[in-house]
């Protein structure tokens, strides 16, 4: 008899929710607070449909209450949450998502740390192959 191999899926996202209107927050944030918990996480306020902001937090509910009434008060309508298993990726996921999708609300950009970017390494090697193989003016490159 062979053994099914286990999914990977759902390893990293313990639980979700997905487009909660920030009305529903406002009117019944006990209930919200309640079936979320204390869960740490990402999540993602959106407006019209388009992100506005994406934060982290250690308790969702009480970070997504906050922002009813902070800077960003009015400038979204709606939210996701991922509530992440480990709390060592937590960080990352923010960046990965604030880098993707640019939102209008997020003063910083997300980093992941210095010597990260391979971006200029590759660029590098790219001329490095140009000018060994055949002449270019390597203006398409990155």
């Amino acid at each position: 008899m062979t053994k099914k191999k286990k999914s990977s899926r759902g390893l990293l996202v313990r639980a979700y929710a997905e487009d909660i209107s920030a009305s529903l927050l406002e009117k019944h944030g006990d209930t919200v607070k309640t079936v979320i918990g204390k869960k740490r996480g990402v999540y993602v306020l959106s407006k019209a449909g388009k992100p506005y902001y994406i934060g982290l937090a250690n308790k969702l509910p009480s970070r997504l209450s906050h922002h009813l009434k902070d800077r960003h008060a009015g400038n979204w309508d709606r939210f996701n949450f991922y509530a992440i298993r480990s709390k060592r990726y937590i960080k990352d996921l923010e960046s990965i998502l604030i880098r993707v999708a640019k939102p209008e609300g997020n003063r910083q950009r997300g980093g992941f740390g210095k010597d990260k970017n391979l971006r200029r390494t590759l660029r590098n090697e790219i001329i490095q192959s140009r000018r060994t193989s055949m002449p270019s003016s390597g203006t398409d490159l990155l």
